[in-house]
């Protein structure tokens, strides 16, 4: 038998697995196909099944169900669901750690919360605020429970985050409730020990906001500068405050905490900045959010004034910083827009937000002070006769005392330069004058437009409490939370302008501050009223004036008549 090297057997003569001569080529080709596809399958089978054997172990795991997010809403996380065999269950003493994967990287946490998905009734609802890792790809949080359904949502509102600041246990405006994203309640204090004081208010996260609540130190009150300077004086104090206000939030299951510490000297710059990053990092390690209030920078000659506070190094490790209002509404829009384009410059302008304020301003020789709008208006509409006596049937001058335009007084206005109603009026003493500025729809509108030109990641509001001596402004507010723009419009000049009334007796308005009033002929007490408006809504002075009995005319004796003297008889 003659061997043939290097020839495989079914190229030998024989017919082998096909009887064609002319197919066996053919033949060949397709059963080593055969084993190659039979190879493959016995590869994925076996991989399948090792991949099998390693199931996930986690808490939650990817869920093969398809949901959608409610509508203003994005889903940053795929569907995770619960998974039993993990041992995780829910109750007092439970801190999961959750961290997902983000469908695509972020460094933004703004707006990221984690919901849990209801399948019931198809509706979510949130869980905790999300902290995004240093490279973007996860989110993480600390749960107390273990929904069923979960992901990490991202609240698309086109005007951003809606703030509101409140008082110690005040309640919420009610036109703001289901349009405010996260609240500031002005609970805490620091003391000279580095620990934190004061009691949380009886508020419970709605399921619109979150709730930081918010640990203040300014000149306002005494001392409290002094108890920061000795926090920040060295290391050991500063990490002391630290540890102080981690506790805090951990003790009561906080989502984040809010510092407001203004006022500082510049000097404090870098130990406060140092504060920030170290609380920042410590909070963070516990999926624990940090934000910011801090003073609105100052435009001075030739640059923009930072003050006490590094707002690049401070944007590095806050999550959100809110701007304290500026208040010198004479130069606000001049300031404003160079002031936001150098902080964007340095800070993303998602972490930045705008801060308005429903309270009136007023600035004199002495300064800039905040009031109520009924304060304001309760100033505008002071009347007063000057007369010593008022008889019956006579005309009596009546005036607004700050209003009156023959003093050289501006009247309620509205004040292009301003954009906002103002008055300006005598100092006491007749040492200048002051000007204030009324806070109302128009005047904010205005504002608004300044967090929409720079993209801004929201508003806040100073105070949004439902205090009814506080103009309403959550009319402009709301309607630029859920669409990001805003109507700008100037109230009617008509509707500026005095309007008088008497319980009894003619008046005759003179359109310049004062009016002029025809006495009853009976005598008594009578009410003079005056009404003005900014724009928005109507307020009423009034005064009391005891009107006397004319006087009857003596006739004067002239004595002995005189030469060509007509006697008056």
């Amino acid at each position: 038998m003659t061997r043939r090297g290097g020839q495989l057997p079914w190229n030998s003569g024989s017919r082998g697995l096909y009887d064609s001569p002319r197919r066996g080529g053919y033949g060949q080709l397709a059963v080593l196909g055969l084993i190659v596809l039979g190879v493959a399958a016995l590869s994925w089978f076996l991989f399948t099944r090792a991949c099998a054997s390693d199931e996930c172990t986690k808490a939650y795991c990817v869920s093969n169900k398809s949901v959608s997010p409610p509508e203003g809403y994005e889903l940053v996380t795929r569907l995770f669901e619960y998974s039993e065999k993990s041992g995780a269950k829910a109750g007092p003493d439970l801190n999961l750690v959750i961290q997902l994967p983000l469908t695509k990287p972020t460094t933004d946490s703004s707006n990221l919360s984690f919901y849990r998905y209801i399948e019931d009734t198809g509706n979510w609802e949130p869980i905790t605020a999300a902290v995004v890792d240093g490279q973007g790809k996860q989110a993480s949080a600390t749960l107390t429970e273990t929904p069923q359904l979960m992901a990490v949502l991202r609240r698309n509102t086109p005007g951003g985050q809606l703030v509101a600041y409140l008082g110690h246990n005040n309640n919420l405006h009610p036109d703001s409730a289901d349009k405010v994203t996260l609240v500031h309640t002005l609970d805490f204090a620091p003391a000279a020990d580095g620990s934190v004081v004061g009691e949380p208010s009886a508020i419970k996260p709605g399921t619109s906001y979150d709730w930081y609540p918010t640990i203040t130190a300014n000149a306002s009150t005494k001392g409290a500068l002094a108890i920061v300077d000795g926090i920040l004086v060295n290391a050991q104090s500063r990490s002391n405050h630290v540890q102080q206000v981690t506790r805090k939030v951990l003790d009561l299951n906080l989502k984040g905490i809010d510092i407001a510490y203004l006022d500082l000297n510049v000097n404090q710059r870098n130990s406060f900045t140092l504060f920030v990053s170290e609380l920042a990092a410590s909070l963070h390690a516990q999926n624990r959010r940090l934000t910011l209030t801090l003073p609105t920078p100052l435009k001075v000659a030739d640059r923009i004034d930072e003050g006490a506070y590094d707002y690049a190094e401070l944007g590095k490790s806050a999550d959100l910083i809110k701007l304290t209002p500026y208040r010198d509404q004479g130069t606000y829009r001049l300031a404003m827009p160079e002031i936001l384009a150098y902080l964007t410059a340095s800070i993303p302008a998602s972490k930045l937000v705008l801060t308005v304020t429903p309270y009136a301003t007023e600035k004199g020789a002495s300064g800039l002070s905040t009031l109520k709008v009924t304060d304001a208006m309760s100033i505008a509409t002071k009347l007063a006769i000057r007369s010593e006596s008022v008889q019956t049937s006579s005309n009596v001058d009546v005036y607004g005392i700050n209003i009156d335009r023959t003093e050289n007084l501006s009247g309620v206005r509205w004040v292009p330069e301003a954009a906002s109603v103002a008055f300006t009026y005598k100092e006491p003493g007749g040492a200048g004058n002051r000007t204030i500025w009324i806070e109302n729809v128009f005047s904010v509108a205005f504002k608004l437009e300044f967090a929409s030109q720079f993209k801004l990641g929201g508003v806040a509001v100073e105070d949004a409490s439902d205090n009814q001596f506080l103009g309403n402004i959550w009319p402009a507010i709301i309607p630029f939370a859920s669409s990001g723009q805003t109507t700008l419009l100037q109230p009617n000049p008509e509707d500026l302008k005095p309007v008088w009334r008497a319980s009894k007796g003619q008046l005759e308005d003179s359109g310049k501050g004062y009016t002029r009033w025809v006495t009853p002929a009976e005598p008594g007490m009578y009410t003079i009223f005056l009404q003005l408006s900014d724009g928005v809504a109507r307020f009423e002075n009034k005064a009391e004036v005891n009107v006397k009995a004319r006087e009857a005319r003596t006739p004067t004796s002239t004595g002995t008549p005189q030469a060509g003297a007509t006697p008056i008889g």
